[in-house]
């Protein structure tokens, strides 16, 4: 990854503490939301659960996926502000060592964890997922949760978690991919390089790893009509700088185009895929 780009992501990360601003004003509402800052994941079209439900739902989607065992160390490329890790560690009985390059982030989820009780399983650090600061074969399974989407280098982030995974281990990565016809506002750039359903098999071929699942889950991450409205009104005025956090392409699937603007077929939405692999 280019310096600029990995500068780029560390600014996108750290523009946390905007959305925080965001967060508070849901939290002060009616609508749970929960702790995290990925997508939600809705059962069908009868699942009424609330966001916070729901991304813990989308969580759960991903340990599926992992399959993880009490006592392993997992390695979570791209942490955020940690809240998947701990859930993660709390779920399973595991060791999380969670990356990312936004040193805010990385700040905000020590603090986190350290709240939590669970500091002596659950560690955080600034480092790149182009270069892993970890010795070969030195974990047991891994997961990348939303982050492989702002990596423009994809098969050397993949390269790189296959050498730190243990013959055998398991990986799970939750990423947005292009949809043709449905392109939204930061694909491309150095920010957000999205990639076709297809691309992922031959993604996975060239690191080193075998594809064992791949579930287009596009369907599944669309926020229900009636969240929207509520999202909607208690967000409308705060628009702009949610944009600036995450993106307009996410803004409006979870509250819809500015008034007067037409929605385009499918909102302009990336596709969402969830995907299990293993290092041979």
């Amino acid at each position: 990854m280019s310096t600029a780009a990995q500068s780029n992501i560390a600014q996108v990360g750290d523009r946390y503490d905007e959305f925080s601003a965001l967060h508070a004003v849901l939290s002060d509402s009616d609508l749970p939301v929960g702790s995290n800052l990925h997508l939600g994941y809705w059962n069908d079209e009868h699942d009424e659960a609330d966001l916070a439900t729901a991304t813990e739902q989308l969580t759960r989607q991903m340990l599926k996926r992992l399959a993880p065992r009490p006592g392993q160390r997992i390695l979570d490329v791209g942490c955020g502000v940690g809240q998947p890790a701990m859930s993660l560690a709390r779920a399973c009985d595991v060791e999380v060592h969670g990356i990312s390059v936004s040193r805010r982030q990385v700040e905000q989820a020590t603090a986190r964890a350290s709240e939590a009780g669970l500091a002596d399983r659950v560690r955080f650090e600034y480092a790149n997922a182009m270069q892993l600061p970890y010795p070969d074969a030195s974990f047991d399974a891994a997961w990348l949760f939303e982050s492989l989407i702002h990596m423009p280098e994809k098969e050397r982030a993949l390269k790189e978690v296959a050498r730190v995974l243990k013959p055998g281990s398991r990986l799970a990565v939750a990423d947005m991919f292009h949809r043709p016809g449905h392109d939204w506002p930061l694909e491309g750039s150095e920010i957000v390089t999205a990639v076709d359903l297809d691309d992922y098999r031959e993604l996975f071929d060239r690191a080193g790893l075998r594809l064992l699942e791949i579930d287009d889950v596009s369907d599944h991450t669309i926020v229900p009509l009636p969240i929207q409205a509520k999202l909607k009104d208690l967000l409308a005025p705060h628009r702009e700088a949610l944009v600036r956090a995450v993106g307009e392409g996410l803004v409006n699937q979870l509250i819809g185009p500015e008034e007067g603007v037409e929605a385009r077929p499918g909102g302009g939405l990336p596709g969402y895929v969830l995907i299990a692999g293993e290092r041979p």
